[in-house]
């Protein structure tokens, strides 16, 4: 099941300082900590909607292979504009996602993979009778979602549906902690951090040097839906000539091409990914999955019942 998630992080220049820097709760930004939690959950295909502060959020995320959106209205906009252009992102290239706002960055990875488990076409965590952060729906809901015209935001989009939504008791008051409220999540904070010691594992493939990450994959990702290598490097926040250097090394490490050009498409021209870039992509994100699990339960069986953390 491929699993994406859409963080709005546009409306306003929420988490900034006077000067437009983006300001830390402990020692990662919002965005950080909800982008860390998906990961770990498995959810890769993640879609940060940007506006105001737009270069720091992606300065700040650049390392962690995410796909950036920026709203060029922003300061006219609502919320739902930034689901609606992340849906739209997602719409074909995913079967569930998940949903929320960059000021609700506390909730768990437990909480996540409980609201994978769960049946129904929408799932909503509750925590002491509120709903909260994320919210989880088919994908095959999102052109239904995508057609509304009231104004009542994404709950309003979600109710028109008319389709009961499953809500899930947890344990993690994060799921309803605005971190936009002063002194709120002083309490919270220290819970949450407690949680995020973790495993890192950044999975290459090496011939004569490395070659082929998680960079990689989020370009070839990229390139395969717009058809253009140089939207493509828009999306993730880095330049055109870095996009093919990327492309160029790993094609001379493998002896063969993995994006092609072709006459026609956008702007006069388009590139496309090879049957066996393809096929490297998919084989080295099966291979990555297994990678992390492992070392996630190496993790659990070396360190958890120590005194160390």
């Amino acid at each position: 099941m491929n699993v994406g998630a859409v963080i709005a992080a546009a409306d306003r220049p929420l988490g900034t300082d006077d000067g437009g820097q983006i300001v830390k709760i402990g020692n990662l930004t919002l965005a950080e900590r909800i982008v860390i939690n998906f990961q770990r959950a498995g959810i890769k295909d993640i879609a940060v909607i940007t506006g105001a502060s737009a270069k720091q959020v992606e300065k700040s995320l650049h390392r962690f292979g995410v796909t950036f959106l920026k709203k060029e209205n922003y300061e006219s906009s609502e919320l739902f504009d930034s689901a609606r252009m992340g849906l739209e992102y997602l719409k074909n290239r995913c079967d569930q996602v998940f949903f929320c706002p960059v000021d609700i960055p506390f909730f768990t990875e437990q909480t996540l993979r409980s609201l994978l488990e769960q049946p129904g076409e929408i799932v909503i965590p509750k925590y002491n009778g509120r709903r909260g952060h994320p919210v989880r729906f088919d994908a095959g809901l999102i052109p239904s979602i995508l057609k509304y015209q009231g104004d009542r935001g994404l709950k309003g989009a979600l109710d028109s549906l008319g389709i009961a939504a499953y809500e899930v008791p947890v344990d993690d008051e994060g799921v309803i902690v605005d971190a936009d409220e002063p002194g709120n999540y002083q309490h919270i904070l220290k819970l949450h951090d407690e949680k995020l010691m973790r495993p890192q594992v950044k999975v290459r493939l090496a011939n004569h040097r490395p070659f082929f990450g998680p960079g990689a994959v989020t370009l070839l990702r990229q390139i395969d839906r717009l058809e253009s290598v140089r939207e493509a490097c828009g999306k993730m926040g880095i330049s055109y000539s870095k996009g093919w250097t990327i492309i160029r090394t790993a094609e001379e490490e493998l002896g063969y091409k993995i994006v092609e050009r072709r006459h026609g498409g956008k702007n006069g021209g388009a590139a496309y990914i090879t049957e066996r870039g393809k096929k490297l992509l998919y084989k080295f994100e099966r291979y990555e999955e297994q990678v992390e699990k492992a070392a996630l339960e190496l993790f659990e069986d070396i360190f958890l019942d120590t005194d160390l953390f």
